[in-house]
């Protein structure tokens, strides 16, 4: 082959590896709308439905706007994906109501969910990440936030122009400029949150009050900002407050909870702060109402199961440096399988432990120490058997021996008058 030959072949060759081999993740373009009347527009874009109530997306899309109530958008792990500044949004709702939204990945956009007037929606488990806003809300009450990972964006929630009484529960929020946000809100619940090392603040209150923040991890060096507002940061006692990186008190009491109240500013005081960081878990759902099982422990909490059809009624492994000191506070709600009458056996490493228990409202607190290295927990229920009062047990022994005697002539009675074979 001459040179002219293998030039060519060179120049084919390159052409094909970057036209061909080095395509990009596929991304619809423009603007998806799922309209008031359940129609898709463009017809030909990658979101299916059924029933014109649950829409799933089929490949990575630019952005979407609901226009129709009662409906569910199932992401199924593909992304909802701009190019950073001046994308716009990514999911757009703008005076809707029961809607969820579940299974995305959100990134590169101006806002990756932004509801405005709107109520009833769900926002859950997606991955929400490298926006300038991750989840806001304007003029929308009454919706539910959970259980998604929102990270690397300037503002990973902002609530904002009286936006009350929502539920931000079991979120975990790393690595933004501010984590969360509220401006003009109050009557909000923000619990069981992981608000991790964001780089100005976890929360930040802006003339926002009487919102409730209890049972997070709130860890970073610059924790809390609060203009002109007052909230409530616990959830009364044993129940507790949040756990606090910063906070220096100690629990000789051996509840979980610090001796000493966290003091923010004089109109905000965490009075029950959590003594280690709060591990929350899905206990399921039992006749119809979902359950939560809670651990607060200085010990790395993993590989947790409640399952009580197969023995234990709760299993999980504690990890900790070898020749320190663990301990463990378990919240289990009393409507999970609870009887009055019900005592519960600890073991830590397959060995019978001490606790000490506090039944308190709807839930029990067993608290308990060990030494550390890598160890399983169980934690099993039984029932005590009464004992009789000793005045009955002469009077049910004469009653069960009559009835023996009364059975036994019954059966020699019958085998005489039987006919003979």
């Amino acid at each position: 082959m001459n040179v002219k030959a293998l030039v060519t072949l060179a120049i084919v060759l390159a052409m094909v590896y970057f036209s061909g081999f080095r395509v990009g993740s596929v991304r619809a373009s423009g603007i998806i709308r799922i309209e008031a009347d359940g129609s898709v527009n463009p017809s030909g874009a990658p979101v299916l439905t059924l029933d014109n109530r649950t829409y799933t997306l089929s490949d990575n899309v630019g952005s979407i706007f609901l226009g129709r109530d009662n409906i569910v958008l199932d992401g199924a792990g593909y992304s909802i994906q701009g190019r950073g500044i001046a994308s716009g949004t990514g999911i757009y709702l703008n005076g809707r109501s029961n809607i969820e939204i579940r299974n995305s990945k959100i990134e590169e956009l101006d806002v990756g969910i932004s509801l405005n007037g709107s109520s009833n929606v769900v926002v859950t488990k997606n991955e929400i990440a490298n926006n300038e806003y991750g989840i806001e809300l304007f003029y929308s009450s009454g919706n539910m936030i959970s259980e998604n990972d929102i990270f690397d964006n300037s503002f990973g929630i902002g609530f904002g122009d009286y936006s009350d009484s929502n539920t931000v529960f079991g979120n975990t929020i790393t690595s933004n400029y501010d984590g969360f946000w509220l401006r003009h809100c109050s009557d909000n619940e923000i619990s069981a949150n992981d608000i991790v090392a964001n780089d100005v603040y976890s929360l930040a209150f802006y003339y926002s009050s009487n919102n409730s923040i209890y049972n997070n991890n709130l860890i970073s060096t610059q924790q809390i900002y609060c203009e002109e507002s007052a909230n409530t940061w616990d959830d009364g006692y044993p129940s507790g407050g949040n756990y606090w990186s910063n906070y220096t008190g100690i629990d000789t009491n051996n509840d979980g909870i610090g001796d000493e109240p966290h003091t923010i500013d004089t109109n905000n005081t965490d009075r029950y702060p959590l003594a280690a960081p709060i591990n929350v878990f899905d206990a399921g759902i039992w006749d119809g109402t979902a359950y939560n099982v809670d651990v607060v422990s200085n010990s790395t909490v993993s590989g947790v199961q409640f399952n009580p059809s197969e023995g234990a009624l709760l299993r999980f492994n504690v990890t900790g440096d070898d020749g320190t000191s663990g301990f463990c506070r378990v919240t289990i709600p009393k409507d999970l399988l609870w009887a009055e009458d019900r005592q519960w056996n600890v073991f830590v490493g397959g060995q019978p432990v001490n606790y000490t228990i506090i039944p308190e409202g709807n839930h029990t607190y067993l608290y308990f120490t060990y030494n550390h290295s890598i160890k399983t927990v169980q934690i099993q229920g039984t029932h005590v058997i009464p004992e009789f009062p000793s005045f009955l047990i002469l009077p049910l022994f004469m009653t069960a021996t009559l009835f023996a005697i009364i059975v036994s002539r019954r059966k020699r009675f019958k085998h005489q008058i039987s006919p003979r074979q």
